[in-house]
């Protein structure tokens, strides 16, 4: 019984070594790609926070609208821009680079007004952008 027992352990023996024999290149494929899973992962994560980071930047810096094709403006838009900037029709006028006629017009015009030329257009828009002491320095007036 002892000699069936020793050679049932020898081959038990010679099996598991056979196995490991087996499997050492299967054990180094697995922990190499455990290693790239775990290189991802953290790929992953910086991408994640790199996407964050961007959006709050995207959140907080000003939307810049290029309204050249949709401008417009109304009598009474030309009113409060008038208003807004603390400048008389002449004064408008002088800004838009229009007569102090137009400016009356515009402003006693229903609706949208029409520009017959894209550099009156043009020239509204950037008054329209313009802050009061920046309209007021073009102007050279003082506060």
């Amino acid at each position: 019984m002892s000699i069936m027992k020793e050679l049932q352990l020898e081959i038990t023996r010679l099996a598991r070594k056979e196995i490991k024999k087996e499997l050492e290149p299967v054990k180094r494929v697995n922990a190499s790609q455990r290693g790239y899973i775990a290189d991802l992962r953290r790929e992953v994560t910086e991408l994640q926070k790199e996407v964050a980071r961007l959006q709050r930047a995207a959140s907080k810096a000003p939307v810049e609208i290029d309204d050249s094709k949709g401008f417009w403006i109304s009598g009474k838009g030309v009113v409060s821009l008038r208003k807004r900037l603390g400048v008389t029709q002449a004064e408008l006028a002088v800004l838009a680079n229009v007569s102090t006629q137009s400016i009356v017009k515009w402003e006693k015009h229903e609706g949208k007004i029409p520009f017959r030329r894209e550099e009156t257009a043009d020239a509204v828009r950037v008054v329209r952008s313009m802050s009061k002491s920046e309209a007021w320095e073009e102007l050279g007036k003082e506060k």
